[in-house]
């Protein structure tokens, strides 16, 4: 029993109850019919997909049947350790100026609330690149270290520019100028909380907090 085509995974599914499905729609079970509950958006999907692709031996990946503030739940093989729950957001890349072409790989820019970011029950964020070449890069970071970044006075938005570097770094750019931005490419950015270089394809934090 499947809702969509592909490779579903269900658990503990029976008549009138709710389903979790893997990168497919969450659906309720009647005789003659089955009715998508809700669908992920695309940054949980590419999310789910990569953990899917790149860590499946290791990992099974969940979709909450109620929105608790967690998109989705990574837990180990086996059901050793403990479960990791993920926030994630998503953002595509926009055009850039010439002069970053060759040392910018990704940019992105999120509007998040603080609020929510201080109330969550997520163990870590993921944040989401997709270029116009539709190139993948995530940014992974604990919501504590999240929470330490929100800058002072923020209280109804946070805005939010990663931008991917060639050279594997990633910052928050959002208050650099034209010529604070060409000079991160070479010397990085002076304010320790703009610089989130550490958790670019940060996918080892799966291991260190699921155990």
């Amino acid at each position: 029993m499947s809702c969509t085509p592909g490779r579903p995974e269900k658990r503990n599914c029976s008549a009138k109850r709710s389903c979790t499905l893997y990168m497919v729609n969450v659906c309720v079970y009647h005789p003659r019919t089955m009715k998508p509950l809700f669908t992920i958006h695309e940054g949980e999907f590419l999310v789910g997909d990569y953990i899917s692709r790149n860590f499946a031996r290791k990992y099974d990946v969940w979709v909450p049947t109620k929105d608790s503030g967690v998109d989705l739940l990574v837990t180990r093989k086996g059901h050793n350790g403990k479960p990791v729950g993920l926030q994630v957001k998503f953002s595509r890349s926009f055009d850039i100026h010439k002069d970053f072409s060759r040392d910018v790989l990704a940019t992105s820019w999120y509007t998040l609330d603080p609020k929510k970011i201080r109330r969550s029950e997520a163990q870590l964020w993921v944040f989401v690149f997709m270029t116009l070449r539709h190139e993948r890069y995530f940014v992974l970071i604990p919501t504590p270290e999240l929470r330490r970044r929100i800058p002072r006075g923020c209280r109804s938005k946070w805005n939010l520019y990663l931008w991917a570097y060639a050279r594997g770094a990633c910052y928050q750019v959002r208050d650099l100028n034209l010529a604070g931005r060409l000079n991160a490419v070479r010397r990085g950015v002076q304010d320790p909380y703009q610089d989130f270089s550490m958790y670019f394809e940060a996918w080892r934090l799966l291991d260190k907090m699921s155990r």
